[in-house]
């Protein structure tokens, strides 16, 4: 099964769009993943929508909005806060881990790829078949 990111921006307008996604499509969208940076720099997470693989196990999308919040810790922002009351309002439930910045990476594919092994390990999406 192939297992990829499609990359959504990071502005407000791709927010909407990302709260969008997760209104109409709650029953395929199997949770919802914070990728925080805090030992970056920058301090900022990425955000993604994991679905459910299609009907016949040949791909599963996760929709991802890359450094689109500023790290939530301690202190919350309203576009954290959107997003868990998104997800909570559909019953999407809220995964959140501490990852290597995109920065240190010299490809975003290497990034993506890295990401995909996070979310294995942690047993969040299927292992590769």
């Amino acid at each position: 099964m192939k297992q990829s990111f499609i990359p959504i921006g990071h502005g407000l307008t791709d927010l909407f769009e990302f709260l969008t996604l997760m209104e109409y499509n709650a029953e395929r969208v199997s949770k919802m993943v914070y990728f925080h940076t805090p030992l970056s720099d920058e301090k900022r997470s990425s955000v993604a929508l994991v679905m459910n693989p299609t009907s016949e196990q040949h791909f599963q999308a996760m929709y991802l909005m890359q450094d689109a919040v500023r790290y939530p810790y301690p202190e919350t922002n309203k576009k954290f806060e959107m997003l868990n009351e998104q997800a909570e309002a559909y019953n999407i439930p809220v995964k959140e881990v501490d990852v290597h910045a995109p920065e240190e990476y010299p490809e975003l594919e290497l990034y993506y790829n890295y990401l995909t092994s996070v979310l294995r390990l942690q047993n969040w999406i299927p292992p590769l078949q």
